[in-house]
């Protein structure tokens, strides 16, 4: 017998406290715009900042607004979906209703090599937080923002792959078996928060959407890591200006 209280019982019960109690607890009073970019990587705060004149704020997260776009920035709250839950919660309770997460991701199949864009169309969830939220195993985001990020994408005359990505909390336990199981069935990527990202989203009925570049290599069965080379910073910059055209329309 599982020691566990029972997942797919839990999803249906009301938590005994949530984000908005938190917030009047510590009382925080601030109000977000509606629009978020969400992106684990430190290594791309110095490139976003110079891109507007941004407000700061700190709320379990770095958040900045650009007033005038009517956006915010949010980094700064560590690696994998535990990690961005908490401050995923936060910014929903502040008034986000529209997200786009951006980072990088490990890719499954041979098509997709370092340097390459990936438009995520869901998430097989092995991340430990989305089983809170949801019963599906593959959790999707937003249809509509997806499509939209797609068809920016297009109109900037990026190439980009589409498909599902694997969630995992355990980046140092991806094996060779997971990994062939996962390509067979047409997984395109392996990345830290996408599942849970949409998981909460979906509880919490705001829009999400997802992209993520190439920075390594899994499909040989070993691990072939190329952080740091240019491609993936260029695409990475040019996945954050599709997300704020996206968002914004500018």
């Amino acid at each position: 017998m599982s020691l566990l209280f029972p997942k797919k019982t839990k999803i249906k019960l009301k938590e005994l406290s949530n984000a908005k109690t938190y917030l009047n607890h510590i009382r925080c009073d601030l109000k977000l715009p509606p629009k978020a970019i969400v992106c684990p990587l430190s290594s791309m705060t110095k490139f976003a900042l110079s891109q507007a004149n941004f407000k700061h704020y700190n709320c379990e997260a770095d958040i900045y607004v650009d007033e005038k776009k009517g956006y915010c920035y949010v980094t700064g709250f560590g690696i994998g979906a535990p990690a961005m839950a908490m401050s995923l919660e936060v910014l929903l309770a502040l008034g986000v209703k529209e997200l786009i997460l951006i980072g990088i991701a490990g890719s499954l199949q041979p098509e997709a090599v370092a340097g390459d864009l990936v438009l995520c169309d869901a998430a097989l969830a092995d991340d430990g937080i989305s089983a809170h939220y949801v019963a599906e195993e593959l959790v999707k985001p937003s249809a509509l923002l997806t499509k939209k990020l797609g068809s920016t994408f297009k109109k900037e005359k990026l190439d980009f792959h589409t498909g599902p990505t694997w969630t995992t909390a355990a980046i140092f336990r991806e094996t060779a078996e997971e990994v062939a199981l996962y390509q067979k069935k047409n997984i395109i990527s392996v990345e830290m928060e996408a599942s849970a990202f949409f998981a909460i989203c979906q509880q919490k009925k705001a829009k999400a959407a997802a992209a993520f570049v190439i920075s390594d290599e899994l499909h040989r069965l070993k691990w072939e890591p190329h952080f740091g080379e240019k491609p993936i910073f260029q695409n990475l910059h040019a996945l954050y200006h599709c997300a704020v055209k996206t968002l914004t329309g500018k």
